[in-house]
């Protein structure tokens, strides 16, 4: 997406000098998120805006911009002026999911916004009830292929990250499973423990419940490595299920234009405060890891994430209706 701004503007940008940097931020900061209160963005850019507006002597607040599956939110931040009074928090679905779910979207993820860093994750696990003939990974994976459409999966709806995700267990093991979407995680992780689907790929954070009722057993954790807070939970990797790995996290953009000076200030900044005791303390209470990184980094990723997603919602035929 283009930004129709005048040259006057774009050239002061484009001039940004470290001087203007020192003295940024000089009013409110605007943090838009695509989704309502509560969730795992939200908490983020909360988290996060909280920190900031101490560190910066300058209020820094959420604007929870909801609707059309993250495109009302995103568009806005396309369009703002890259001066770093605007920032993101977004998720896997505006950043990596929707340009390969939609035919037509009003923005363009690898061009219109620029990486600052990853806040938190919450790692996804497989999930399945308690009286699935199954207790792990590997004898999932036997089960699944044994029985062809008998395995059914929740998700907290069609083209979510709950739903690509055992989209991407069937492609790499040759698995067919039948998809069940519902309104939300929460229903999704209901439906698992309640025996009405046999398995979900659901945040570790919101079947906890269901795991000391004994209701819900879990089979892996879909991260390159285990969950320091539950070690004991084996990676889908190491059950044999390759390269499966992708979280529901929380990451901090700004649109694209931003210049160098400010985007640097933002993410030592913002790491500085995820590398804290407080920082750590406040997310591990919400079930998440905080997640910093650099912006390199975090941008490689992303093309990483998106090359992965083209291809498992193009071969699972994944479409929004």
């Amino acid at each position: 997406m283009k930004k129709f701004i005048t040259s006057a503007v774009g050239a002061f940008f484009l001039a940004a000098s470290p001087t203007f940097a020192q003295t940024w931020p000089s009013q409110t900061v605007t943090i838009i998120v695509p989704y309502s209160p509560g969730g795992i963005a939200d908490i983020a850019a909360r988290t996060v805006a909280e920190a900031m507006s101490a560190e910066w002597g300058q209020e820094v607040i959420v604007d929870n911009r909801t609707g059309g599956a993250g495109f009302v939110a995103a568009t806005a931040v396309a369009m703002a002026e890259p001066d770093g009074y605007t920032l993101f928090v977004a998720d896997m679905g505006v950043n990596v999911i929707n340009p390969y779910l939609f035919d037509d979207i009003p923005y363009n993820p690898a061009e219109d916004f620029r990486a600052i860093t990853m806040i938190s994750d919450t790692p996804l696990v497989l999930a399945a009830n308690k009286d699935a003939p199954f207790n792990t990974t590997e004898e999932y994976v036997a089960y699944a292929l044994a029985n062809p459409g008998e395995v059914s999966f929740g998700s907290a709806g069609i083209g979510s990250l709950n739903h690509v995700v055992p989209e991407w267990i069937n492609y790499e093991m040759g698995i067919d499973a039948v998809h069940i979407p519902y309104r939300g995680g929460a229903p999704a992780a209901t439906a698992v423990a309640s025996g009405e689907v046999q398995i979900g790929v659901l945040a570790l954070s919101s079947v906890g419940q269901f795991v000391d009722s004994g209701d819900i057993k879990i089979l892996g954790v879909a991260r390159t490595e285990r969950a320091a807070s539950h070690p004991d939970i084996p990676t889908l990797i190491e059950g044999g299920v390759p390269n499966v790995a992708a979280g529901q996290w929380a990451g901090l953009f700004a649109p694209s234009g931003v210049s160098d000076e400010i985007a640097d200030k933002i993410q030592a900044d913002v790491v500085a405060f995820l590398n804290s005791d407080s920082a750590n303390e406040t997310f591990s209470a919400r079930g998440a890891i905080v997640s910093p990184m650099e912006s390199a980094d975090f941008d490689a990723l992303l093309v990483t994430l998106r090359d992965q997603f083209k291809v498992i919602i193009e071969a699972a035929g994944i479409t929004p209706e």
